[in-house]
């Protein structure tokens, strides 16, 4: 028997892979989990019993709905063409109208035809036994899988060699193994031509791949015995026969009546196992140079020794070799290439598995032409990433957000990122989803008064260029995601002219279009009324669960008025059932997004609050009394599990077993359970922080965990380590009025500051010559900005440290501190350390001014141990951190002598004069790279180094300006350890060490050999 935490576990995963699909409902998911326990013992039920019939009914099996694919505007073009109509429309509206009206009056009239695609609406039953199947059953397949196939691979254990039951979601996550698939294959060609071979590229994709596939083969014994070599016990031989059965009694209750649910994350192993005979045939038959595959998009690159000279010689020299598996659909034609094995072809198991030649490509490439154009496409590829790596932009003008989007959602004028997806439509809904994300990133950062004209101005210009025919169509899929935009920010006007715009494009789609389903028999075909309803229901039952998400827990006075003015009355008027279970007002909106984030499905993640509040803006975060538990939640998971969850309820002073941390969406990262956990760094701590991590990711933590040494030196593993660092000091200023502000708990004054940070850090990441560490001067950042930052510095290896508005820690007390976000690979993976220290003591003018403006003093969070500065060893990099006035004290400075490396100092700071003597003094008694970052406004930030030469020692040195920017340094840090750990220093690069230097063992290299 599969025992009931097996359907934990599974409901787990199916509810992960759920959210990020794009048509999940959030309220079918609430509703299910809000019953677990009952929901799954009578799953569990259900699968134990010897009649099998459930498996097939609707109740089971749930629906099908509907999703936009594309308006066909080849009517209209042919039009133009042959009337020569010179006609331009400022306004897409306008074209439709005047579009649609010529046609219809034409002599045979004709309507432009809108496609829509069937997606499935399975029942979380359905999900639940689907995720169960993955872990238990489709994991033996996707192993049978070789390394050419790359999309929507399970996800296992650090190993790779078992399927990882606690982790989140089934599947490995997308990003890393699409660019693998398109970088490896680019790679290859680019090799292949340098060594002067003439080479030929195929890309193709299967025509409806998921529509047209029949999964019966997976239940074909000779399949399974002779193609798979697989062995199924018995009971993993009636899981995949329940599965598998349900799948094809779904496809037979769906207009197309085959194929797989799109939707159903368990269908992507079904489509990556039926074409394993295809990877074989052309890994083991044809011998490429590469060889990938992404589900159903394929790569291929061999050398060009037979000369071929058409597409069609190519495939007939591919059909040569697969055993007769690859051939024309029609000898005469040859506009399509199908794959047909023995499993694909057989009775009820036949598939119509097409690569259409219109979408297959075939590039010749040879010498200089070649490489050119592969070098084109990879810059192509860089500069699109470039574009996601980018901090968030808005135009500097409200006014110019109109021409941005435009562009973003133009046909045309847009370069491809890879071979396959050279169509416009791929990069309109790229450029469009930038756009979008830069947008949702202001939302989260910025108070929404502080960029209200931004946002308005992006509102209009979506209503005129995006809800609109025939672009909506290519862009649907966004639209929730603008909703919970407008619903975050209170713009409750925007959101009434967003829902009323969709209303006139559904009765535009009903008036001037002609309906269809794609890959769906005329004979099984609804009516068009009935396409049109189906849409229309999923269209508003999606804005509305949008709404629900994005709901704010605490409405401003202005918001409560802006919903009242518009959104009151707001029931869409076309005869859709769901709106019979629109909210009647904002307080039902905000009592139903409390249920969601519970579930960890709203806009924010539930583990939002848990964080330190000075680190995420409260807004949407309703109160903690409105947290459900699970009730039954132990007995639904592993004891691993539940002991991890427990722990860290307990971290953030939740009681019980909340649902959001239990099933969470979107759980703590490593770097956020760093900043909960104080003792982290210890090894009592540590034991506590494994067991989290488990419950909450599914991975143990190593041996390489960051963590203070017996010696309370802070150990942060981070790979090899280069001899050479470059450093990059900012000049950035934080005006007076921002820290008077953050002092009284004011909103910030200056408008324009978040611009001027996303500048700088975009000039920094474009550079050429990558960065290790920037520093950023002292109270230069508000703290819920830092997360977003490091993480986009991450991106690009870079490792942050800066000084962070004054946190209030109540009774009148607030702490200035330095956060650094240190990259390490330690884990295995990319991730980022974050570490938190206080100034020990204010400076005696910031003391006087705190005092003076808010009656606040400065206490810090934590007391050094033993009064000394804490020592941080990132990878083999020691160094430390003071801030501003704490250099002054010698006895820190005396601390450090010998211990480190460098010595970073973030300061807001007028006295240069002084500065610059201490600063000079410490570089040589200490014997050690001082990083000074002041404000703007007083400057004077620099690197200085000990050298003997007094032209070298400093090695950048920055003041003034009227603009923020960066200045890049290195510092040899190797250099400096094999002068350091001689006997005697040596007459070269630097002065000798002071008296009484004495260097740690940690940090003593190979000394260098005398001058010949």
């Amino acid at each position: 028997m599969i025992s009931l935490e097996s359907y934990g576990l599974a409901y787990r995963k199916a509810k992960v892979d759920l959210y990020y699909s794009s048509h999940a409902s959030l309220d079918a998911i609430a509703d299910y989990e809000e019953d677990l326990y009952e929901n799954l013992a009578a799953l569990q039920a259900q699968y134990n019993g010897d009649d099998e019939s459930w498996v097939t009914s609707s109740e089971f099996l749930g629906s099908w709905t509907l999703a936009t694919k594309s308006v066909d505007m080849s009517p209209w073009q042919k039009y133009r063409e042959v009337h020569g109509s010179g006609l331009i429309f400022s306004s897409p509206a306008d074209e439709w109208e005047y579009a649609c009206t010529l046609l219809a009056g034409q002599k045979e009239p004709e309507k432009l035809v809108a496609e829509f695609r069937v997606m499935a609406q399975c029942s979380m039953d359905f999900h639940v036994l689907s995720s169960l199947w993955m872990m238990e059953v489709g994991h033996l397949f996707d192993a049978k899988l070789t390394g050419c196939a790359y999309g929507n691979r399970l996800r296992r254990t650090q190993d790779g060699k078992r399927i990882n039951p606690l982790s989140l979601g089934s599947f490995a996550p997308y990003l890393k193994p699409f660019r693998d698939w398109r970088d490896q294959g680019i790679s290859t060609m680019r090799t292949a031509l340098d060594e002067g071979k003439k080479i030929v590229a195929l890309t193709a994709d299967v025509s409806s791949f998921y529509h047209e596939l029949n999964p019966g083969f997976m239940l074909d014994p000779e399949f399974l015995e002779t193609v798979l070599k697989l062995e199924l016990n018995e009971e993993q031989a009636k899981l995949h026969r329940l599965f598998i059965r349900a799948l094809q009694a779904w496809a037979e209750a769906t207009p197309l009546g085959k194929g797989l649910p799109v939707g159903l994350p368990a269908s992507a192993v079904v489509a990556n196992v039926a074409l394993i005979e295809l990877d074989r045939i052309i890994e083991r038959q044809v011998a490429p140079l590469y060889y990938g595959r992404y589900v159903d998009d394929i790569l291929l690159v061999m050398e060009n020794g037979a000369g071929f000279r058409s597409t069609v010689e190519l495939w007939e020299w591919l059909f040569a070799r697969s055993g007769g598996k690859l051939g024309w659909v029609n000898a005469q034609e040859q506009s399509q290439i199908r794959f047909q094995p023995d499993y694909l072809k057989n009775g009820k198991n036949k598939s119509r598995i097409y690569f259409a030649n219109a979408k297959n490509k075939v590039f010749m490439l040879a010498d200089e032409p070649g490489k050119t154009l592969v070098d084109a496409i990879a810059h192509q590829i860089h500069e699109r990433a470039s574009e996601w790596r980018a901090m968030p932009r808005l135009p500097r003008s409200a006014g110019h957000v109109s021409t941005d989007l435009l562009a973003a959602t133009q046909s045309d004028g847009e370069a491809a990122d890879n071979l396959r997806k050279a169509d416009a439509l791929t990069m309109r809904r790229a450029g469009f989803a930038i756009k979008l994300r830069d947008f949702e990133a202001y939302e989260r950062d910025l108070h929404p008064d502080a960029w209200q004209a931004h946002r308005r101005a992006f509102f209009r210009a979506f209503i005129q260029h995006v809800l609109v025919l025939p672009h909506f169509f290519d862009l649907a899929v966004y639209l929730p995601r603008v909703i919970r935009l407008a619903t975050a920010c209170e713009d409750f006007g925007d959101l009434r002219r967003i829902i009323d715009a969709l209303e006139r494009l559904c009765q535009q789609v009903g008036e001037h279009c002609h309906v269809e389903i794609k890959a769906c028999p005329s004979a099984s075909a609804p009516s068009e009324a009935e396409i049109i309803a189906c849409w229309q229901e999923k269209q508003f039952s999606t804005i509305r669960e949008s709404i629900t998400a994005a709901f704010p827990p605490r409405l401003s006075r202005a918001g409560r008025q802006a919903w009242e003015a518009h959104m009151a009355d707001c029931h869409p008027t076309l005869d859709v059932e769901t709106m019979l279970s629109w909210p009647v007002s904002a307080k039902a909106f905000q009592s139903q997004h409390a249920r969601l984030f519970s579930f960890d499905l709203a806009h924010m993640p539930f583990r939002f609050m848990g964080l330190p509040k000075e680190m995420i803006a409260q807004r949407g975060i309703p109160a903690k009394k409105t947290v459900l538990n699970c009730a039954q939640g132990s007995e639904l998971l592993p004891d691993t599990a539940v002991e991890g969850i427990q722990r860290l309820a307990k971290w953030i002073k939740i009681k019980g077993l909340p649902h959001g941390l239990l099933f969470a969406t979107r759980p703590f990262n490593l770097a956020e359970l760093f900043v909960l956990h104080k003792d982290a760094y210890t090894e009592q701590g540590q034991a506590a922080l494994h067991s989290v991590v488990l419950a909450l990711r599914g991975f143990s933590l190593g041996d390489k965990t960051p963590r203070f040494d017996k010696n309370g030196v802070l150990q942060i593993p981070d790979g090899a380590e280069p001899r050479k660092y470059n450093i990059a000091v900012s000049s950035w200023q934080t005006r007076i009025e921002s820290w008077a502000a953050a002092v009284t708990r004011m909103p910030d004054p200056d408008a324009d500051r978040y611009a001027r940070l996303c500048h700088l850090l975009d000039s920094l990441i474009a550079q050429p010559r990558h960065s290790r560490y920037l520093i950023l001067p002292e109270l230069a950042l508000p703290a819920h900005w830092f997360m977003r930052i490091a993480r986009k510095l991450q991106g690009r290896g870079i490792s942050l440290i800066t000084g962070i508005e004054y946190l209030h820690a109540g009774k009148s007390r607030v702490r200035n501190q330095v956060w650094t976000a240190l990259s390490h690979d330690g884990l295995g993976f990319p991730s980022i350390m974050i570490y938190r220290q206080d100034k020990q003591r204010p400076a005696l003018h910031e003391e006087v001014e705190l005092k003076r403006l808010a009656g606040a003093e400065m206490k810090p969070g934590s007391l050094w141990n033993k009064g000394v500065p804490p020592v941080i060893r990132h990878g083999d990099f020691h160094f430390a951190l003071l801030v501003c006035s704490e250099l002054t004290n010698i006895s820190y400075r005396a601390a450090l002598r010998g211990k480190v490396d460098a010595l970073f100092v973030p300061e807001w700071n007028q006295d240069t004069e002084t500065f610059n003597a201490l600063v000079e003094s410490a570089a040589l008694d200490i014997h050690a790279y001082i990083i000074q970052c002041n404000d703007r406004q007083y400057g004077d930030s620099r690197i200085r180094a000990p050298y003997k030469n007094s032209w070298k020692r400093d090695v950048l040195r920055v003041k003034g300006g009227v603009t923020d920017y960066c200045v890049i340094g290195e510092i040899d840090v190797k250099a400096l350890r094999q002068f350091q750990s001689s006997h005697r220093s040596p007459t070269q690069p630097f002065k000798p060490v002071p008296d009484g230097f004495s260097i740690e063992h940690s940090r003593k290299v190979l000394p260098t050999g005398g001058d010949e």
